[in-house]
């Protein structure tokens, strides 16, 4: 792995100073090459066919257990990927089991994953993408539209148009022959909006063999993410004892009514001062009316700035599982099942991870761009690569807004910008010696 002995430029301070810790690589970027003005004009010629597959893949529904379309959108990158010589192959997706009400689905059946090699010599890269969408089928969310200088539609910002610059990036440095004898990897998974509860295993795996990771996550106005909080999620059921709701109430144990307790306890951990939240996002129980409920499930999403501070919340969320808060007795009636994952620690900046800030910075300068820096609480699988020691750059997509929400839209404007961006990136930093100081 590459050595940083040296963090800071004088020059180029001043765009942090509101962020202790941030450093600037030893000197300055050199001036662009003759080679890296050809990229420049081959992308800057490409915008509307860029446009025209972001087109096709988010007119292809792809959320997360929609396996067809997952399959789909896999089929055209794969092939996309096939034509620029990587060696592509898939990765099994899986059932990931959940504890859940009968009747209710017992888990996610998650689709594969793709995975795109090239070998040769130079600093190796991991280049990262989700093709999944937090849009079902049945949402009424579905198509591609352009407005002026926007376009909307599910998964343009989160995170199909990352995809397409990913892959935009990689036709030009394949057209002017810099790819040859550089290794690459490309791995696009299927379940990054449910956790990457089955792709982890595979970019945890891959981080350990390459040196750079990248991430084609968007971007809010035009600034890269130094820092994100941990993500967690639970699933807990609660079964209790059934009974008609008129002649034999007291005979029954109301599973909705301890989870109603539960439910406080959780909500009841948030606390803004430290940075942690807690959001029961999902709950679901009963089965009639004049029926005392024999279950409840309840979905729960975790944010956490540190490590400990997770590991403090997983205990917690066990303790309240174990304790029966409506029928203290617990009556032997009351049963609780917990699933809890840790599913991304937090991305915590690192001298290595803040150099590939500051290249990026400093290439954006080249191409005449401003580009900011900021912290989330959103959650990537850079995240994942990042803790097992990858250093990783992750919001190197199209600049947008209102990912999760119908108003999600990227700015026209920024395609050709963040293409010419990341193919400079990758350029620059194939070419370094994964050996050298």
């Amino acid at each position: 792995m590459k050595r940083y002995a040296h963090v800071m430029i004088a020059a180029l301070a001043p765009v942090f100073m509101v962020m202790p810790g941030v450093h600037a690589a030893d000197d300055p970027e050199p001036p662009l090459t003759d080679t890296e003005y050809d990229l420049i004009s081959w992308l800057s010629e490409r915008e509307e066919e860029m446009i025209l597959l972001l087109e096709q893949l988010t007119n292809i529904n792809s959320g997360s257990l929609n396996r067809e379309g997952l399959d789909a959108v896999a089929a055209i990158l794969s092939r996309e990927l096939a034509s620029l010589d990587f060696e592509t192959r898939s990765l099994p997706g899986g059932l990931i089991e959940l504890p859940h009400c009968a009747g209710n689905d017992a888990g996610l059946n998650l689709a594969d994953h793709v995975l795109a090699t090239r070998t040769g010599e130079g600093s190796s890269l991991l280049l990262m993408g989700h093709m999944d969408t937090v849009f079902p089928p049945e949402s009424r969310f579905q198509r591609f539209e352009r407005h002026g200088d926007m376009l909307q539609g599910p998964g343009v910002y989160d995170m199909k148009g990352g995809l397409v610059i990913m892959l935009y990036a990689l036709k030009a440095l394949h057209q002017h022959g810099l790819l040859e004898n550089r290794p690459v990897t490309v791995l696009l998974n299927s379940d990054e909006e449910v956790g990457s509860l089955s792709s982890r295993v595979y970019l945890e795996e891959l981080a350990l063999r390459h040196d750079y990771g990248l991430v084609f996550e968007g971007s809010v106005n035009n600034n890269q993410i130094r820092q994100r909080k941990g993500l967690g999620q639970v699933h807990l059921v609660v079964n209790g004892r059934a009974s008609h709701a008129g002649s034999a109430h007291q005979d029954g144990r109301s599973a909705i009514r301890e989870m109603a307790h539960k439910i406080i306890e959780m909500e009841n951990m948030t606390d803004y001062e430290s940075g942690v939240t807690v959001n029961v996002g999902l709950v679901s129980g009963g089965e009639a009316r004049n029926m005392v409920a024999p279950c409840a499930q309840i979905s729960v999403d975790l944010r956490y700035p540190l490590p400990e501070q997770g590991l403090a919340a997983e205990a917690r969320f066990r303790e309240i599982a174990a304790t029966h808060y409506a029928f203290p007795d617990g009556s032997g009636d009351i049963v609780s099942d917990l699933w809890v994952s840790l599913h991304r620690p937090p991305k915590i900046p690192t001298p290595e991870s803040d150099y590939l800030l500051w290249r990026t910075i400093t290439i954006g300068r080249l191409l005449g761009e401003q580009i900011g820096v900021s912290d989330s609480g959103g959650g990537t699988d850079g995240s994942l690569t990042q803790a097992v020691g990858l250093p990783t750059l992750d919001s190197l997509g199209l600049i947008g807004s209102g990912g999760h929400s119908e108003r999600e839209v990227v700015r026209v404007d920024s395609i050709v910008q963040t293409a010419r961006r990341a193919a400079l990136l990758m350029h620059r930093l194939m070419q370094e010696d994964p050996e050298g100081s």
